[in-house]
């Protein structure tokens, strides 16, 4: 009977912390300032890694697949308040199809919140693991709705982004040690 409640608790704290990663994917997302390439500076990736990095391989996927679908259903979840499946087909589409991916991979590669060497892990992760993940797919969605090649498509959507997001990775790596130690009493419990 002990353990049934054991596991039924740290269910609903997993839930939890799914849908609270969803929802600041939903509210952080749509914040952009626009640039003249038609991907803006976002926040997206700052909270897609810290996802990866604070939850459990599969529970940032989850979180990840549920704001994406969010915004494919209707909802202005996607930069400058956009949503549809049009997005997706669109210039910047790949760059979400890419967080799916980083939110996974990051999370996997992250190992586990113990040691010293955790905020190194978590910046190698970041960077190493999630900056592929997420530009590869939005270079190639880039060249596929415009017909750029991908030099172009890496000089306009890529090459100007790719050091704010490096900072990015930084500060996500610093909160989610941060969030992590925060969390770890709830967690064990």
């Amino acid at each position: 009977m002990q353990n049934s409640k054991i596991n039924i608790r740290q269910t609903t704290v997993s839930m939890c912390e799914v849908a609270v990663c969803a929802a600041l994917l939903c509210v952080l997302s749509p914040l952009s300032i626009p640039t003249p390439f038609g991907v803006g500076f976002t926040l997206q990736v700052l909270i897609v890694l810290l996802t990866a990095l604070i939850l459990k391989p599969l529970h940032a996927l989850a979180a990840q697949v549920i704001y994406t679908l969010l915004g494919i259903v209707g909802l202005p979840v996607f930069s400058n308040y956009q949503s549809g499946f049009g997005v997706i087909a669109g210039p910047t589409g790949g760059f979400i199809i890419g967080f799916i991916f980083a939110s996974f991979f990051v999370s996997l590669a992250k190992g586990k919140e113990n040691g010293k060497w955790t905020p190194v892990r978590y910046l190698a992760a970041s960077v190493v693991i999630g900056i592929p993940c997420i530009y590869l797919p939005g270079i190639l969605g880039f060249m596929f709705a415009t017909g750029r090649d991908f030099g172009t498509a890496f000089m306009l959507v890529a090459a100007t982004f790719i050091p704010v997001d490096l900072i990015k990775c930084v500060v996500a790596s610093l909160f989610a040690l941060g969030v992590n130690k925060a969390l770890a009493p709830v967690r064990k419990n």
